[in-house]
């Protein structure tokens, strides 16, 4: 996933994941990615204090990084794109 970064990942990306260590090295590869990404529209979210697998199914990770990405998907699919994914 990581050969054409520079040259194929163009779109607008957010990047979530925790800062403690987990089994697979989420937080060294997304660090990575976001660096090599050709996107002029990124953003990176670190959560601290949580771990990549923390945020498949904790309220207060989670809650953190959703935060950050409605805003992110709301200025680049619209409102309506939103509104249909939470109902």
């Amino acid at each position: 996933a990581f050969s054409f970064a520079e040259t194929l990942l163009t779109q607008p990306m957010m990047l979530v994941f925790g800062d403690k260590p987990g089994g697979f090295g989420a937080y060294r590869d997304g660090m990575e990615i976001y660096g090599r990404a050709a996107s002029k529209t990124k953003e990176l979210v670190v959560v601290e204090g949580w771990s990549h697998y923390d945020l498949y199914d904790n309220p207060v990770p989670t809650g953190i990084a959703l935060n950050r990405l409605i805003p992110f998907f709301k200025d680049r699919l619209g409102e309506a794109a939103i509104t249909r994914v939470a109902e």
